[in-house]
């Protein structure tokens, strides 16, 4: 046999060997089954202050010193997820009037009063009881107050909390809180626990 014709053979015979071997790496039976399936959903958390009807914290004018209230926020957690809620209040003070006696109060000429008032200065704010409050914190100036955040506390799933606070002009306030305003803000966030 020539060489072209032994090549031919083998060429053949591997082509034959190759078939044969992929032939038999499948089998004649097979079986298919499904498995087990399942869901999976994300929970909520859904923070709520209060109602849409007491959007107000307070409205109070013609405070004097000796003055005093307590105010309540609800804080309310409408998801499926428990939270942790912290709070803050913002102030921003004014001078709405300058009487003779604030002017003299704050050494200061007449109509020349501070122009952002000093009310947030006398004006206490105290935490009497909320998510995370064991006890009645100290009552301190609202200038001071609102640079920490509220006492922070846990929040189940569908559960309420409920800060109150007590907003107070002690006794001790002098003439330079005339004619002043204050705006108070606050802002509660609901983080997952």
């Amino acid at each position: 046999m020539d060489t072209r014709t032994r090549l031919g053979i083998g060429v053949a015979a591997v082509a034959v060997a190759v078939l044969a071997i992929g032939l038999g790496t499948y089998a004649a039976f097979t079986d298919t089954e499904d498995g087990p399936g399942g869901q999976v959903s994300s929970g909520t958390l859904d923070l709520t202050v209060g109602s849409n009807a007491d959007k107000v914290l307070f409205n109070q004018a013609n405070i004097a010193p000796g003055f005093s209230t307590t105010v309540t926020v609800d804080v309310r957690n409408a998801g499926s997820v428990p939270g942790t809620v912290t709070g803050s209040l913002t102030a921003t003070g004014s001078d709405v009037t300058c009487t003779e006696p604030e002017a003299e109060a704050e050494k200061v000429a007449a109509n020349a009063c501070a122009a952002g008032g000093n009310l947030q200065d006398e004006m206490t704010v105290q935490v009497v009881s909320g998510p995370g409050v064991g006890t009645a914190g100290a009552a301190v100036p609202l200038r001071t107050f609102v640079q920490s955040p509220l006492p922070s506390g846990p929040l189940g799933a569908g559960a309420t909390g409920t800060y109150t606070l007590t907003f107070a002009l002690p006794s001790s306030a002098d003439n330079k809180v005339q004619g002043d305003r204050i705006t108070v803000g606050s802002t509660f966030t609901l983080n997952q626990s």
